[in-house]
């Protein structure tokens, strides 16, 4: 009886409510549901679960408890460099006075590609905390995503080149800008195989060795493989030293025996709209920005349908060292923000 009153409740609001009226309900919802998961009860999770045998700062093991903060974490020092620390140093809590859901809102804005002021917009945040925040989830997002997995089967391999950019530097004479292999870009390592299993990686500037593909690969690419690719000169050696069977497209060619490299054309250009999305990137950052990628493509289905509490938790998880799972939530509020999630995106889990 009380699931049908509650049910009728719903069918209610979605009925009488406005298109305006339901998205501040849903902002509403939103808001209680992942407070209500990323609660007070976070600060004891992490006392319990923290390693204090070392000190974050520089890895002694000389250290002390001292006292505890204003939430009750406790705090500690260390002998050998005088600083304090507690459970949430260098966590997605540390330093920072804002509500989780402000976090929530910021990693979908973040995925949706939007500016650092748009973001901050959404997040109720300054532009020079968006830029802090947008930084501090990329770094976690590298180091999630760092791993590539294994391919099989057919592989297609190449490299793309991106251009080098440094943060408040410009070139004084866009026409000195080199063409082909050269210092200024950066060669991003792609490959992917018929099942679209991916491996990207950011290597080095100028003219790829294959011994820098060698390390790449060597562990990726089975000699159970066939490769795909161009007549590269660096190829010859990988190949060899791979011991794949290598189906070399000739130089000027576009095929040979049926095979081509549009799959890993494709990969590029994907990668070109991303990063277009993201002008002005500077090279010290294009590791974390290419770990954004492979993060939203490895979680497609959840971006796709604008699923990003499962993106909260893990970025959160990673930060935090914390299981997510151990957390309680009403589960009311949960069915109630999946409704309008449903309603809103017009996608059915």
């Amino acid at each position: 009886m009380e699931n049908k009153m509650f049910n009728d409740i719903i069918d209610s609001i979605i009925n009488n409510a406005s298109g305006d009226e339901i998205e501040i309900i849903r902002e509403k919802l939103n808001n209680h549901l992942i407070n209500h998961i990323y609660d007070s009860n976070i600060h004891e999770e992490l006392s319990n679960n923290y390693d204090s045998s070392f000190c974050p700062h520089c890895q002694s093991k000389h250290i002390i408890k001292y006292g505890k903060d204003n939430k009750g974490n406790q705090r500690y020092l260390c002998k050998e460099c005088s600083k304090t620390f507690s459970s949430i140093t260098g966590s997605l809590l540390s330093y920072t006075k804002k509500q989780p859901y402000q976090w929530f809102e910021y990693i979908q804005s973040l995925f949706n590609g939007d500016t650092l002021a748009r973001s901050a917009d959404i997040a109720g945040i300054s532009e020079p905390t968006s830029l802090l925040w947008r930084h501090k989830i990329l770094s976690v997002l590298a180091d999630l995503t760092h791993d590539n997995p294994v391919l099989s089967d057919t592989v297609y391999l190449d490299e793309k080149l991106n251009v080098v950019t440094h943060s408040g530097k410009h070139m004084e004479n866009k026409e000195k800008q080199k063409r082909g292999m050269s210092s200024q870009k950066r060669n991003i390592v792609c490959a992917i195989d018929q099942h679209n299993n991916k491996v990207i990686q950011v290597s080095e500037t100028g003219r790829i060795h294959s011994k820098e593909l060698y390390k790449i690969y060597k562990d990726k690419i089975p000699s159970t493989c066939q490769v795909v690719s161009d007549s590269l000169r660096s190829y010859h050696k990988l190949m060899k030293d791979l011991r794949v069977k290598w189906i070399k497209i000739p130089s000027g060619k576009k095929e040979k025996d049926g095979y081509t490299l549009k799959k890993i054309n494709d990969l590029h250009s994907s990668i070109d709209l991303f990063l277009y999305k993201y002008r002005g990137i500077s090279d010290k950052y294009l590791r974390n920005y290419i770990g954004l990628y492979k993060y939203k493509d490895q979680h497609n289905k959840y971006y796709q349908k604008k699923i990003f509490l499962h993106i909260f938790k893990e970025i959160g998880n990673s930060l935090c060292a914390l299981k997510f799972s151990n957390f309680k939530y009403d589960s009311k509020f949960f069915t109630i923000w999946l409704v309008f999630q449903e309603i809103l995106t017009n996608i059915y889990l």
